[in-house]
């Protein structure tokens, strides 16, 4: 009931606002866009009933004028008949056969206006009309003749200033020619021609004089008139400014209470979307029919307020301001015949039936999001980047898939914190994340930046929770009885006993196996294998060289003799 009450209450401000319009304002005929059936009334006919006169005196009374603006109108197409009798020559005959059936199409408008306001009923059911076709370029014509007139009103004094210039510009030149004219006759005359062509060359030379003189004085007179204009002429900014005086004068109104209209309509649809999508939020509804009461009310709230505003404008009898918003119309309707496949993807994800779907995965800028929420904006979110979250109109998934999201599938490589090793050997701790870039300190406090596409191009190797350090290592070849069992041990004991103390905490050691690898050409090849947990991926390098130092200590310690690579040379016969 409330929300029934605030719209009533909304538009009955409106309606008081739109009355005193309706009530003063004058509608500008536009014979254009007229028929006789809805001819405007005269001015007798709109004056408000005066207090103590009963209507039926006033409609009386507006008869009177009606009929005495009948009857003299009737005697003017009378007159002009009598004279186009009387007339003898053809052009008489013309121009008064076109004046006469002017006036006859001004009187049958007459009569027709007088019947109509006479027996207050719709002529229009008693009157054969001829069906014309339809004629778009004709149509078109009527609608751009209001605003064409306002334009030609509104350039009346530059175009007039531009044409005298011009017809200056042109009389000096036939001046000009004309002057060369006469300077050539007298050439010729000073050269004692014969006696008829000195009467000849003579009558020219009058001939062109008087074409040089009335050119001097055309010329004359369009320069003064010229002067005359500028020195009357306004400033550009005071024509500028009185110009929209003028046009705030007798549109002005209009264009407010237009505005008004739209606003009421748009804001009041929009708001009983928003309280719908409220209702279906709590119910926690998310079916194709409520995106799809959505999307109605977005579209009728935005056509309601320019129905409502083409609304005003006829009312209040301003073709001037309904052809631009109609001619605005048309070419937003033009315009989107090249986008219409394009709005048919932005309609279908408004719905959520279309390439990109809510609640799944897409892949925005080569970074994968989840598509939170998809009506008439769209948020994409990835929790483990900091600041991804991008709200944008729908329109900007047009072109993109989106796909269920993995049981197991994460939503990045790795987490603020992690250690990673990259493709391109840079090994270091991930402090910072985001849409844009990923920082990297490096062992030694070096810091990379890397754009988050290029991070994830380099196949981030994650070093945290844990990872495995690789090592291998060789003997000789005269303990060969003992490679595969008395060497294995020792070497076991060895790295048991002396990587923990390496890592920051012991047990990141987690577990240590050494694996005799294989007989190579000069020595007796073993591979070691050391798992550490993640924190202790900061000593990576100094558990590669602790696996290396302890090693070669302990064959130092048991003499087993560490081989170095040989080469045999074989000298031909």
């Amino acid at each position: 009931m409330k929300f029934t009450n605030r719209i009533g209450s909304i538009w009955l401000l409106l309606a008081l606002l739109v009355m005193p319009l309706l009530a003063n304002a004058e509608p500008e005929p536009d014979e254009a866009l007229e028929s006789p059936a809805t001819a405007p009334l005269p001015p007798a006919l709109l004056d408000p009933i005066a207090p103590g006169r009963s209507r039926a005196a006033t409609e009386l009374q507006s008869l009177e004028a009606l009929h005495k603006a009948l009857r003299s109108k009737e005697r003017q197409v009378l007159q002009v008949q009598q004279r186009l009798i009387d007339a003898r020559d053809t052009v008489t005959r013309q121009e008064l056969t076109d004046r006469f059936r002017r006036l006859r199409e001004e009187l049958e408008d007459q009569r027709h206006q007088f019947e109509r306001f006479a027996v207050n009923i719709d002529l229009r059911l008693f009157v054969d009309e001829a069906e014309r076709p339809f004629d778009w370029q004709d149509e078109l014509s009527k609608l751009l003749k209001p605003i064409l007139a306002e334009l030609e009103n509104a350039t009346a004094e530059s175009r007039a200033v531009g044409e005298l210039r011009a017809q200056i510009k042109e009389v000096a030149n036939r001046h000009a020619q004309a002057e060369q004219a006469v300077e050539r006759l007298e050439l010729l005359l000073a050269q004692s021609p014969s006696d008829s062509l000195r009467e000849r060359l003579e009558e020219r030379l009058d001939h062109w004089q008087r074409i040089a003189t009335e050119a001097a004085n055309r010329h004359t007179a369009l320069d003064l008139q010229l002067e005359n204009r500028l020195d009357q002429r306004q400033s550009m900014l005071d024509e500028t400014t009185n110009y929209a005086k003028e046009f705030f004068r007798t549109r002005g109104l209009n264009l407010i209470l237009a505005v008004i209209a739209f606003s009421v309509v748009f804001f009041g649809i929009s708001w009983l979307a928003q309280i719908v999508a409220r209702l279906q939020n709590i119910q926690h509804e998310q079916k194709f029919t409520n995106r799809l009461t959505q999307l109605v009310l977005r579209l009728l709230s935005i056509f309601g307020g320019l129905m409502a505003m083409m609304l005003v404008f006829n009312l209040a009898g301003d073709w001037f301001m309904l052809g631009i918003i109609i001619i605005f119309l048309i070419g937003v309707a033009w315009a989107s015949i090249n986008t219409l496949p394009s709005q048919v993807e932005t309609i279908k994800l408004v719905l959520n039936i279309g390439t990109v779907r809510e609640g799944e995965r897409v892949l925005f800028h080569d970074i994968p999001y989840q598509v939170e929420t998809l009506g008439f904006t769209v948020c994409l979110v990835n929790p483990l980047l900091d600041g991804a979250f991008h709200q944008m109109p729908v329109k900007a998934m047009v072109g993109y898939y989106s796909r269920p999201l993995g049981k197991q599938e994460l939503w990045f490589p790795t987490t603020t914190g992690d250690w990673v090793e990259l493709a391109d050997g840079r090994m270091g701790q991930v402090v910072a994340q985001s849409p844009s870039a990923v920082h990297l300190n490096e062992l030694g406090g070096a810091q990379t930046i890397y754009p988050t596409h290029a991070f994830m191009a380099l196949n981030p190797r994650k070093l945290s929770p844990r990872f495995r350090v690789c090592a291998t290592f060789g003997i000789d070849y005269q303990h060969q009885a003992i490679a595969t069992t008395t060497v294995v041990e020792r070497m076991q004991s060895a790295l048991e006993a002396g990587l923990p103390s390496v890592a920051e905490n012991p047990t990141d050691i987690q577990s240590i196996e050494v694996l005799f690898d294989h007989a190579g050409d000069s020595a007796l090849a073993y591979r070691i294998l050391v798992d550490v947990a993640g924190p202790a991926a900061a000593r990576r390098p100094q558990l590669e060289s602790a696996i290396q130092r302890l090693l070669v200590e302990t064959c130092n310690a048991e003499g087993w003799e560490i081989p170095f690579t040989q080469i045999m040379l074989h000298q031909a016969s």
